[in-house]
């Protein structure tokens, strides 16, 4: 309804109906052709509306479903007539680990993929370097964000395994050697991940596939729903180690250094990686070593590259979702006159770089110099312990000069706002003194730092309802259990350099594997 009173007009399968202008549409006498979606268009002076669209199904002239179903967008030219309601992806990239190897190449494989993720529209939570309980969480705000119609893309770096048929991703803090409690089950995601009912869900595993133990007897894998709408991207074949090249100062995944080369292709998202294998099935340097592996049981030709319509949700809106994340500039005053703007880059969803730029400096003080650190009674920061992509990541988006940059890492363990220290240093001119004044400055507390917060909150507060309330959420450790494997895994992410032979360590315990029942799942709250 409208003032003044709207429009109305009627596709079906993309096409325009002339003459059904009305608010509902009729069919005396259904007949196989008119099967398909149907959207209706909607418009006055003020603006527009579609409708969600309805899939009319039949099958020997009887209806079967008619039912809303995103299957086709106006105007999409032929060979492109899907659509999602929304995209969002989960990238996680385990770098720096406890008791484990260090990785190099997943922090740049995680940063190149999120910018070209961005450019089809997604909506990118990126985070490197993550525990299993920051794991857990973090998934499970991806979960909540999925919904009806939505593309969803989750892919991880980092050492895994494979145990038969199913994939875990091994967080930084799993002890050595690990136990079955102390990784995530990749499947159980995949599984949540249905049923939310995505048009799509995509899972990309840059891990090797691994498995020492094979005198471990297998617990029962339960298949995937058959919903037609998955597929799995493996970086190597199953028994296999993936690699990583060294280029000068940085590292990279084989399997990201063909997939950023095709993934903005307009073509079905399987044909991409097709592409994408047959790279790396001419990559001399790891001939015999690495092949990729694709699984999938998609059953219609969508693409990553197929356009957002009707967005069911402001969440996943790119300029709501955009100005969210966003942090904005700061101005710092310091009592001499100097003044110091404050800008802020998100590298990653847990990890910003701060750049402080001299805006205006007073005639009668020289040589200044500003520093950025971080308070020496604050133990919530670190330092990132990978230094080589530092110049990879810490680029200025405009390439303008600044005085100095700092990094914030981790930022999913903060509580409250982030607290930095700003250090001026400076000649006054006509005494030849050298001073130096310190200023604090508040950093909003991060996106990503109020999601988990905001779950901590939720979790607590019914906690102190009594014993009902206490029952109806899951503890963490039962979060954890849930996604917990099967058997006792050795280390699998092996990355040496690709011209080298791949490491054959592995974690050994003289403790029984342990059984997960399947039907247990990941809680979303």
């Amino acid at each position: 309804m409208g003032l003044p009173a709207p429009e109305y007009q009627w596709y079906h399968n993309g096409l325009c109906l002339p003459h059904k202008r009305e608010k509902e549409i009729k069919i005396k006498s259904v007949r196989q052709k008119d099967s398909g979606s149907y959207l209706c268009h909607v418009s006055n002076v003020h603006g527009e509306r579609w409708s969600e669209p309805a899939e009319l199904t039949i099958e020997d002239d009887i209806i079967l479903q008619a039912s809303p179903s995103p299957s086709v967008c106006p105007g999409l030219t032929p060979g492109h007539r899907y659509f999602a309601t929304g995209k969002v992806a989960l990238l996680i990239g385990n770098n720096g680990y406890l008791n484990h190897p260090n990785l190099l190449a997943p922090m740049v494989d995680v940063f190149e993929l999120s910018v070209l993720l961005r450019r089809l529209g997604f909506c990118v939570i990126s985070l490197v370097d993550l525990t299993q309980e920051e794991m857990v969480l973090s998934i499970r705000q991806f979960l909540q964000l999925l919904e009806k119609g939505v593309y969803g893309l989750f892919y991880y770096a980092g050492h895994g395994y494979e145990c038969s048929g199913r994939n875990y991703m091994v967080p930084i803090d799993a002890p050595q050697p690990y136990r079955p409690e102390n990784c995530i089950s990749v499947q159980r995601i995949l599984q949540q991940m249905q049923d939310r009912k995505t048009a799509l869900n995509v899972v990309l595993l840059d891990t090797c596939r691994k498995w020492y133990n094979s005198d471990c007897a297998l617990s029962k894998v339960i298949p995937l729903k058959p919903w037609g709408n998955t597929v799995y991207g493996y970086a190597t074949s199953e028994n296999a180690e993936a690699y990583e090249v060294q280029d000068e100062a940085f590292s990279s995944g084989i399997f990201m250094t063909y997939l950023k080369k095709h993934i903005l292709k307009e073509q079905k998202v399987t044909q991409m990686l097709d592409e994408v294998l047959e790279d790396i099935g001419r990559d001399p340097l790891v001939t015999g070593k690495q092949v990729m592996e694709i699984k999938h049981s998609l059953k219609e030709s969508r693409a990553l590259t197929d356009k957002i319509c009707f967005s069911g949700s402001e969440q996943l809106d790119r300029t709501v979702w955009d100005q969210r994340t966003k942090i904005p500039k700061q101005v710092v005053k310091f009592s001499c006159g100097v003044e110091v703007e404050l800008r802020f880059k998100v590298v990653f969803s847990n990890l910003i770089h701060t750049f402080a730029k001299l805006t205006q400096t007073p005639p009668h003080l020289s040589d200044v110099r500003i520093i950025l650190y971080k308070p020496t009674d604050s133990g919530e920061f670190s330092n990132n312990r990978v230094d080589p992509v530092d110049s990879l990541l810490t680029m200025e988006e405009d390439g303008e000069e600044v005085d100095y940059m700092l990094r914030l890492c981790s930022l999913q363990k903060y509580k409250n706002n982030i607290i930095i220290n700003i250090d001026l240093h400076c000649t006054i001119l006509d005494t030849g003194e050298r001073v130096q004044e310190t200023l604090e400055e508040i950093i909003p507390i991060p996106w990503i730092a109020r999601l988990r917060n905001n779950r901590n909150t939720y979790v607590e507060r019914n906690q102190t309802n009594g014993a009902a309330a206490k029952a109806s959420i899951p503890s963490l450790q039962s979060q954890l259990d849930s996604m917990s494997i099967d058997k006792e895994p050795p280390p699998a992410h092996h990355l040496p350099n690709a011209v080298e032979s791949p490491c054959s360590s592995q974690s050994k315990s003289s403790s029984e594997p342990e059984e997960n029942d399947e039907g247990d799942i990941l809680p979303v709250l």
